[in-house]
């Protein structure tokens, strides 16, 4: 995971729905607390769960769960992790088991992807569910791809998240063997139009080969 920007924060709002999941990270416990956030007070403090840890690890829980220890709590939204650290400000049990954070001055954003994406725009065919539908790949990465496919109204397929899809294109390897099965990450639909994210289930040597030194190439090119 590396980090891929900073915003500056205003104490203004925080841009997290109420619910969210959250990782808490306290100083003192090695172990990721799960949470949610119950609501915020905008600029004063955040109000979250109570973690809960197993029966023999709640001692030292509320050990650590006192006012100014630092926190670091971390979400995700639209396929980033964003974070941010704060301390604590107290934890009640009545009449709900609530923790009270500070209100963070800065959120960081963390790109979740693990290989390098390069922009591109390459002819494809997907197969998705028996039908086959042509179209370009305008993203490229060692662990996926994004591709734009020309698909008539009437003939718009029915998909949804984990969705195989079998793709083909040439920087995969020769002809016979430039096909590779993905996952549905990602789906929008327009006007005689599907684009998708896809994930790629499998990557054998020499698609994996292909795809590193078209990367290599693009990258060469884009960098100069």
């Amino acid at each position: 995971m590396t980090k891929s920007q900073k915003t500056n924060g205003q104490p203004q709002g925080l841009d997290i729905p109420v619910g969210a999941k959250l990782s808490l990270e306290v100083l003192g416990i090695d172990e990721k607390l799960s949470s949610a956030l119950v609501g915020y007070a905008k600029g004063k403090y955040l109000v979250v769960q109570l973690p809960s840890l197993t029966e023999g690890g709640r001692d030292m829980l509320f050990q650590y769960l006192y006012s100014g220890n630092p926190v670091t709590v971390r979400y995700l939204k639209s396929g980033a992790v964003f974070g941010f650290r704060c301390e604590i400000i107290k934890y009640l049990f009545s009449p709900f088991p609530l923790l009270f954070l500070t209100f963070p001055l800065r959120v960081e954003s963390f790109n979740l992807r693990r290989h390098r994406r390069i922009p591109c725009l390459l002819p494809v065919s997907a197969m998705i569910k028996e039908a086959t539908y042509t179209g370009l790949m305008t993203d490229l990465s060692l662990s996926g791809c994004g591709v734009g496919l020309t698909i008539m109204r009437k003939y718009q397929p029915t998909i949804g998240v984990d969705d195989r899809v079998l793709l083909s294109c040439l920087v995969f390897g020769d002809h016979g063997q430039n096909n590779l099965h993905c996952l549905i990450k990602r789906a929008a639909s327009d006007v005689g139009k599907l684009e998708l994210g896809l994930k790629f289930t499998e990557l054998p040597e020499a698609s994996r080969q292909g795809i590193l030194s078209y990367i290599q190439s693009a990258a060469a090119i884009l960098e100069n």
